[in-house]
């Protein structure tokens, strides 16, 4: 027997689906994620055998200031009060010459990540699941119908062997349980952010959006929080753009930084073009390890709740997990288009989206989340039709910028 490692992908992995569970099950999940956790919590409840296993000593390190939309209360069937540290219910968008207001019609939460955690992982321990950290998940192999996961105590050194049904990777960006049959890995994205003293400009209610193609093709935030701070931040390809992309945004706005907060986001690809997130229906993906996230906004905390759902009802109830993700990957492909699109926007194009977002469209989006994509995106095209010239303007743009041979988008840009 062959242990499946980071440096051992066989051809012969190619995810077949098994309809259906039976009998005692048994599922071990790697990572203490928010999506792992969800998980653990969800199985445990309908009386499995729940293990959880991560490395670090102590979930949910280090903080991180999230926000998400209304979505995450539906989908828990508890309270997360405790996580949330603040209301958004305005948006100012900007453009280097164009602002707009959205009033949202229902509030986004800001949450802090490791509070969240944490409340998943009592709930998930109150539910009968097991989690058992310090220790390091090393790689898995089938044992007649059961899988065979290796795990090394990070105090000890010591290794063994855990038999289960079913292995759940759940372990990030990184994910040690897609590798082996992942041969192209995910395209991550950085986040970095900066906590800040809260100005007060704009009010402790309004999350404020910079659109600036010189530093970066996604954005800038200001998320205001309880206490007087707020955390501003950005999303860049690279670590070295997003630093200095931070750097120069901070200086620009007379912001000191009292702390940061930084992390790996993986992006979302075309689903039916993807590797499946299931192998020989024992091993699955959820979460940033089945790469379920927005790319529009690089949020996967709610679409990672939708993964844990989705996988939780396989496994009680039987069926394909691909086909139960695809109310999901289609949100998430939508998210994708949209991000294609934004992709190849220079300053002017965003000067022009921002010209187009009122009337009708401004109530849309002050309707609908951006959770919700598949409710609103055909409603959003009839609505404002020009928005389909935009977006071809700067996929033609950007064909012939090709055909001209000129380099890919490097930091800076002052297209």
């Amino acid at each position: 027997m062959e242990l499946v490692s980071e440096g051992s992908v066989p051809l012969s992995f190619r995810l077949i689906l098994v309809d259906g569970v039976s009998g005692e099950m048994k599922v071990t999940i790697i990572g203490g994620s928010i999506s792992g956790l969800y998980s653990a919590y969800l199985l445990a409840k309908e009386g499995v055998s729940v293990e959880l296993y991560d490395r670090v000593e102590s979930l949910g390190f280090p903080p991180r200031t999230l926000i998400v939309t209304s979505k995450l209360k539906e989908l828990l069937d508890f309270s997360t009060e405790e996580a949330i540290v603040n209301r958004v219910r305005r948006f100012e968008i900007f453009s280097r010459s164009k602002k707009i207001t959205i009033d949202l019609f229902v509030p986004d939460l800001v949450i802090e990540r490791e509070r969240l955690i944490k409340l998943l992982a009592r709930r998930a321990e109150e539910a009968g699941a097991r989690l058992i950290l310090g220790h390091q998940f090393e790689g898995f192999h089938r044992e007649g119908g059961k899988i065979l996961a290796k795990f090394r105590n990070l105090q000890t050194e010591a290794t063994f062997f855990v038999h289960t049904d079913i292995l759940v990777g759940a372990d990030g960006v990184w994910s040690s349980v897609a590798r082996p049959f992942s041969h192209n890995g995910h395209y991550p994205a950085t986040l970095l952010q900066a906590k800040v003293a809260f100005s007060g400009e704009g009010g402790s209610d309004t999350c404020k959006v910079w659109f600036d193609s010189n530093f970066t093709r996604y954005f800038f935030w200001s998320i205001p929080e309880s206490g007087g701070f707020a955390t501003v931040g950005l999303i860049a390809d690279e670590d070295a753009q997003a630093s200095l992309g931070l750097e120069s945004f901070l200086k620009e706005k007379g912001l000191r930084p009292l702390e940061f907060q930084k992390a790996q986001v993986p992006l979302h690809p075309l689903s039916w073009v993807s590797e499946r997130k299931v192998w020989q229906g024992s091993v699955f993906l959820v979460g940033d390890a089945a790469s379920q996230v927005k790319v529009t906004t690089v949020g996967g905390v709610v679409a990672g709740l939708y993964g844990a759902k989705a996988l939780t009802r396989v496994l009680l109830n039987g069926g394909d997990y691909d086909r139960e993700l695809r109310g999901l990957n289609l949100e998430l492909d939508l998210h994708l288009l949209i991000r294609s699109v934004l992709n190849r926007f220079n300053n002017r194009d965003y000067d022009s989206l921002l010209e187009r977002l009122n009337g009708e469209l401004k109530l849309i989006l002050q309707r609908w989340n951006r959770d919700e994509l598949r409710s609103f995106f055909l409603r959003m095209i009839l609505t404002e039709p020009q928005l389909i010239g935009l977006g071809l303007k700067t996929f033609l743009r950007s064909i012939k910028e090709r055909i001209l041979e000129r380099k890919d988008y490097s930091f800076p840009d002052s297209r």
